[in-house]
């Protein structure tokens, strides 16, 4: 198939709706690139930190940005996921999909429940794989039209690093995001294959709803070392854990 030589480049970024989503959505449909949000239930209340806490509609504040389209999709309903992908349709080039979406429950050697750890699991290790997956066509699309290699960007957290775990505590979310890794090294081989890069990400410890704003780096910070990670990142860098200052993980 012929390569486009001048094909706007698209991103689908999950979790679009708040913080690290919602300012990665903004970033690169400031930047030109046509912007799939896809959110779990874009007619919920969602609350934007400004000077002041305002209450917005999400769907209002994304087509406020001029997105090519916002999708319904909810990372621990595979369903759902199927869903969009369907919405979308197999033959919309995906240059770069972006599995932001995630949850952290805070836990300890003695309130961990089994519960709780299988919530995160789900969404945090299962969901961007059944993402990854259902999207696969329409990166495979992107490989045949445009002279980049797609890239599937996962998002991860240093506290998913093995080697540097130090201090224990966070049972889900660490194992988690430690399973997320595990299976990105296997989408990278898989996925590799077929010209796709897969990627992890740190993005920090940010200042989001995540972390109660309790984190060490403010949310437009994290996402200048993302994109700026992503913009250089080749077919070379398959399988690699970055920070968001560059710098790369240990497993």
């Amino acid at each position: 198939m012929a390569i486009e030589s001048a094909r706007q480049r698209r991103v689908l970024i999950t979790g679009a709706n708040r913080g690290i989503g919602l300012t990665l959505a903004k970033h690169y449909k400031a930047t030109g690139w046509n912007v799939v949000a896809a959110v779990r239930n874009p007619a919920a209340a969602s609350e934007v930190h400004a000077c002041i806490l305002t209450i917005l509609d999400v769907s209002l504040q994304l087509h406020a940005l001029q997105v090519e389209s916002i999708l319904t999709l909810d990372v621990s309903n595979e369903e759902s996921i199927h869903a969009a992908a369907c919405t979308l349709g197999a033959d919309v080039p995906i240059d770069l999909l972006i599995n932001n979406a995630g949850v952290l429950t805070r836990d300890s050697l003695a309130s961990a429940s089994k519960a709780e750890l299988l919530r995160q699991f789900e969404i945090n290790a299962v969901g961007p794989f059944l993402v990854a997956r259902a999207f696969l066509p329409n990166l495979e699309r992107a490989v045949a039209t445009s002279v980049r290699p797609p890239i599937l960007a996962n998002v991860s957290s240093i506290v998913g690093s093995m080697s540097l775990n130090t201090t224990g505590q966070n049972y889900g979310y660490r194992s988690s995001k430690a399973a997320l890794n595990s299976l990105t090294k296997s989408l990278s081989v898989d996925l590799g294959a077929r010209g796709i890069c897969c990627l992890l990400l740190h993005p920090g410890y940010v200042q989001t709803d995540m972390t109660d704003h309790r984190g060490d780096m403010d949310v437009h910070e994290s996402i200048a070392g993302l994109a700026a990670v992503l913009a250089k990142a080749t077919f070379d860098d398959n399988a690699t854990f970055f920070h968001t200052n560059g710098s790369v993980i240990p497993w």
